[in-house]
């Protein structure tokens, strides 16, 4: 049975219906404007700072301190002394190498295998010296370079720091430099103020397995 068309429009439901879905709406709305609000409220992110550059010329540096010409002088010295002794060394092996050749009509097989096999012996045996000899320099080098690169970071870390400077470059990576971004004088010159002397380090030598 069908309602009268008054019955229909004052029905209690259509009203409740209508409601909910007003308030849906409401609260889709409600949503919307906080999110909106939160993104207004939100802190701005962070800007970047301005850089402020200074430029380093660390190979020149490396080459010129009087840390770093030190290294070199001690270590050449310490190569010069090492040469001579293995040049007197090969000059012994050679001429022992000579005797045998000429001894060898005189001497057994047995004899002569003998001693051309000691003789090959004391070449490796020297061999092996000059390759332990060589990493041992080598490593002292790099030791003593190592020390004065960290003690180059230092400083230019607190030339920075006095004059603001947040990026520093090698100017050997720049294209173009203005010179007054260019603090390599200052640096140098505390680094030779702070360490103008490293004593070279050498280890034993390890021997060759």
């Amino acid at each position: 049975m069908r309602l009268p068309w008054t019955l229909v429009k004052t029905s209690p439901a259509c009203p409740q219906k209508r409601f909910i879905a007003y308030l849906r709406i409401f609260l889709l709305l409600l949503a919307g404007l906080l999110i909106l609000a939160a993104n207004a409220l939100a802190e701005p992110p962070a800007k970047m700072p301005e850089p402020i550059i200074a430029i380093v010329d660390v190979q020149r540096i490396l080459q010129e301190s009087l840390a770093s010409k030190g290294v070199q002088k001690q270590l050449e010295v310490q190569r010069s002394k090492f040469q001579n002794e293995i040049e007197k060394e090969e000059n012994s092996l050679r001429k022992a190498e000579q005797d045998l050749a000429a001894q060898r009509s005189k001497l057994s097989a047995q004899v002569y295998a003998e001693r051309e096999q000691q003789l090959r012996q004391r070449f490796l045996t020297v061999e092996n010296h000059v390759q332990s000899r060589r990493k041992v320099l080598d490593q002292s080098f790099t030791d003593s370079m190592n020390a004065v690169k960290k003690a180059l970071l230092d400083i230019v870390s607190e030339v920075s720091h006095e004059r603001g400077v947040n990026l520093v470059i090698v100017k050997q990576q720049a294209l173009w430099t203005d010179q007054p971004l260019d603090v390599t004088d200052e640096v140098l010159a505390r680094l030779d103020k702070k360490i103008p002397k490293i004593d070279v380090v050498t280890l034993p030598e390890k021997p060759e397995k």
